[in-house]
């Protein structure tokens, strides 16, 4: 009887365990980028594009964008909310330094140029404008919004975190004054490219 047993158990420990039905259990994968982004322009979209700052004469009334791409820290490839068709724009009041083309990049170069795609990239934002739309190159100017107060003021921000310089180009100067305030601020703090190039 012993050796009966013997050979029952090994066979008893070999037996594959009962299958459960995890099915009814498990949830539904969920995708947080997407539901994070579905969020963020819900945001975007409820805010009052009355409230966001503009020039003083604005040459076109304010508008919803996605920003596609990110030239470099202060140009930006945008279409409307919901379209296809892209633009390029030039940030209004703000100079970042050049990346890599035929030239080594300049110091900062690349990273005001992260900052802005982590920023913008893919993002909606409201765009508002001064007294001239488009420069020599065929770009629109703009001012860049993702949101009201310094921070939500996206050319602000890129200066008052010290990725960009302040850079009045007539006739769009309304904020002027705002820039070289946020630019004095900056470097008095050495953030970014003033505390990270050689002045």
């Amino acid at each position: 009887m012993s050796g009966a047993l013997g050979l029952l158990l090994p066979l008893v420990a070999c037996t594959a365990p009962a299958q459960t039905d995890d099915s009814a259990q498990a949830a539904p994968p969920v995708d947080t980028a997407a539901e994070a982004l579905a969020a963020d322009d819900a945001a975007i979209r409820a805010l009052d594009p009355a409230s966001l700052p503009a020039g003083a004469a604005p040459c076109a009334p304010v508008e919803l964008v996605r920003v596609v791409r990110a030239v470099d820290g202060d140009t930006i490839y945008v279409a409307p909310d919901g379209g296809r068709t892209t633009r390029k724009v030039r940030l209004i009041g703000v100079d970042t330094p050049e990346i890599a083309h035929d030239d080594p990049a300049e110091c900062w170069g690349d990273e005001a140029w992260a900052y802005t795609e982590q920023a913008l990239e893919g993002r909606l934002a409201w765009l508002t404008y001064d007294a001239e739309c488009v420069d020599r190159y065929d770009r629109v100017l703009a001012y860049v919004h993702r949101g009201t107060g310094e921070d939500g003021f996206y050319n602000r921000r890129l200066i008052r975190e010290g990725q960009a310089t302040a850079l009045a180009v007539r006739p769009n100067t309304t904020f002027e004054a705002m820039l070289d305030a946020d630019e004095r601020a900056a470097r008095g703090a050495d953030r970014g490219l003033w505390g990270g190039c050689a002045r």
